[in-house]
């Protein structure tokens, strides 16, 4: 069955969603490059993915307690500027290519902008991300296997080898929680830097896609250096200090 305008701009409701509690409608909007009026529009029939709620877009079935967040709290989440940066990454993806996504709602932005048209590989160990990209009709996905992390929603490995190390990648992604020009980047978790790290050295171009509140900020788990980045993207001017 072939998937209506209207169908599609709910399935990609849905996907802005990953990682993420709510989404305003204007940014929402801004993202889906249609007028607020029209998803609006959108929600005047049914669908079992998403909701409208106080000028928010949520997840269906969300709790009392969530749905009372959602409503007060006034923060988006950086998601119009995610969106920008989203759609710049995205330029750099190109037919036959196999493409390195790390985890994180930016990456998930990331995927989104990348034509329905491009054939590619992408390769990923977050279940956002592979959920973002099984639904790219041209793209092949490979999700990296081991133990589940339930807080992060991520996989890591259990041994010293794994699907990552034979592939080699025309661009790797990036995200980080923190970056700084001393301390390079950062996340939370170290459970994540086994596969950071190896998509790193075994791709031909290393993109950092971060939004202006992750500079200058450290976290424990160190990713690499700013020297092992070859381009960092974000919705601002990219300070001289961490030019790479």
């Amino acid at each position: 069955m072939v998937e209506t305008k209207r169908e599609k701009r709910i399935r990609q409701l849905s996907e802005l969603l990953l990682g993420e509690e709510k989404v305003h409608l204007k940014d929402a909007a801004e993202s889906l490059n249609v007028s607020e009026m029209t998803i609006r529009r959108d929600f005047n029939e049914p669908n079992i993915l998403v909701s409208l709620i106080g000028g928010y877009v949520v997840k269906k079935q969300i709790g009392a307690a969530e749905l009372e967040y959602v409503i007060n709290e006034q923060s988006t989440n950086h998601v119009k500027e995610k969106a920008k940066i989203g759609q710049e990454a995205a330029c750099l993806v190109f037919d036959n290519q196999t493409v390195f996504f790390d985890n994180g709602t930016t990456i998930v932005h990331i995927i989104q902008a990348i034509s329905d048209e491009i054939s590619f590989t992408g390769v990923c160990f977050s279940l956002n991300v592979f959920m973002a990209l099984k639904n790219k009709p041209n793209c092949h996905v490979i999700l990296c296997g081991g133990a589940y992390d339930s807080k992060h929603n991520n996989f890591y490995p259990l041994g010293d080898s794994s699907e990552i190390d034979n592939i080699r990648f025309d661009t790797a992604f990036l995200s980080a929680a923190g970056i700084d020009p001393a301390h390079g980047l950062t996340c939370y978790s170290f459970n994540e830097l086994a596969y950071k790290k190896r998509a790193i050295t075994q791709s031909q171009n290393v993109v950092l896609a971060v939004d202006n509140s992750k500079f200058g900020v450290v976290k424990s788990a160190f990713i690499c250096s700013l020297n092992s980045v070859d381009i960092i993207i974000s919705d601002i001017d990219i300070p001289a200090e961490y030019e790479t």
